[in-house]
């Protein structure tokens, strides 16, 4: 990740705090409750969401969608807990304590065990299997933009998005850099990435520190569903942390093995990508969002290393400049706005050329 987003505390914090209370308050005592909206009357927002639900299910209009999906789940939930014991309750309310610690997962600090749906008590499959359904579908399920669950929240997603954008106004995806993000005057907005899939891991779906824009080309093109948490062959492994106050610092070093760059192809660049803080967390960056292929296909592109190197060429005739003293503007200008127009990126190859001799016939050349 080249840059950490910084974390907006939101009404929509609403969600997650809807879920712990149904978790601890609602779920967790299931073995020694009768199921009933008397259950909610502590948490005044949720009780009025639940009491709608229910008078609509009196009155018969409960009709299919997601709040009838999500009132029935909660209630099917609460049954498959009410035949736990002490010791199996304890048992998921530590998967639930632990998933919700992101920070703390990605970091692999010690002692933190994140929970897969695969790693739930086997012999609740049951109940595993209505969890699984459950934390799958809650973010997209539509329960969170039915008005009245808005009103009870106090805004929404949308809303949340353009708060968010605003406080974080870079103007590219922290997780490429190659890419624009829709700022808050766009008619569209980015997906929030379930950064630890909710296809794996149960219980933060909704968890706003678990939600991050990121590009589509990230979140759908290359991440998909892989886990930051896991290699490919389960080890255990540190992820940057999507809303960290650390600094990142990932150091970019492109080398140009080819002395002819009119027809480039990515085997002529070597990418590499150091830090000295977080060489784990680089790691699987580039695993997750494929960052290295992805680089090296952007040096290679007519809109990327081919346009900034000719670029350097010829404006270096149009100015009257020399190739060298119009590469050392580049440089500056790119050091100056790094996460605009992926200048970031264009430093680093530029500097490759540099020491590749990509410009020095032509600055030998001119008079």
């Amino acid at each position: 990740m080249l840059f950490a987003y910084t974390y907006v505390p939101h009404a929509m914090d609403k969600m997650q705090e809807f879920i712990d209370f149904i978790f601890y308050e609602v779920w967790c005592k299931a073995p020694a409750e009768e199921y009933g909206i008397h259950l909610f009357e502590s948490s005044d927002p949720l009780h009025k969401v639940i009491k709608e639900l229910n008078r609509r299910d009196l009155a018969g209009q409960l009709k299919n969608g997601s709040g009838k999906w999500f009132y029935e789940a909660v209630n099917n939930i609460f049954n498959e807990f009410r035949e736990l014991n002490v010791e199996e309750v304890e048992e998921y309310r530590r998967c639930y304590q632990a998933n919700n610690q992101i920070e703390e997962l990605c970091s692999n600090n010690h002692g933190m065990s994140p929970v897969r749906y695969a790693d739930l008590n086997t012999s609740k499959n049951d109940l595993n299997r209505k969890l699984e359904g459950f934390f799958k579908n809650l973010y997209s399920s539509g329960l969170f933009g039915l008005s009245f669950v808005k009103d009870a929240l106090g805004s929404d997603l949308g809303a949340y998005y353009v708060d968010f954008i605003r406080s974080n106004n870079i103007g590219c995806c922290p997780f490429c850099g190659l890419l624009p993000i829709d700022n808050e005057f766009d008619p569209t907005r980015e997906a929030f990435d379930h950064f630890l899939p909710k296809s794996k891991y149960p219980f933060n779906s909704v968890n706003l520190k678990n939600l991050a824009p990121s590009c589509n080309k990230c979140n759908s093109g290359n991440k998909i569903d892989k886990d930051p948490l896991r290699s490919v062959d389960g080890d255990r492994r540190k992820a940057f942390y999507p809303f960290s106050t650390d600094g990142f610092d990932p150091h970019i070093t492109i080398d140009v093995l080819s002395g002819d760059w009119t027809k480039p192809k990515p085997a002529d660049l070597t990418i590499t990508i150091s830090s000295g803080s977080h060489p784990e967390e680089v790691e699987t960056w580039n695993d997750l969002f494929r960052i290295k292929d992805r680089y090296r296909a952007k040096c290679c592109d007519n809109g990327g290393g081919l346009y900034w190197r000719k670029r350097v060429l010829e404006e270096s005739e149009n100015y009257g400049l020399s190739a060298q003293e119009m590469l050392d503007a580049e440089i500056k200008s790119s050091r100056a706005n790094p996460w605009a127009e992926s200048n970031f990126l264009k430093l680093a190859f530029l500097e490759g050329c540099q020491r590749a001799g990509l410009f020095e016939e032509e600055a030998s050349g001119r008079p």
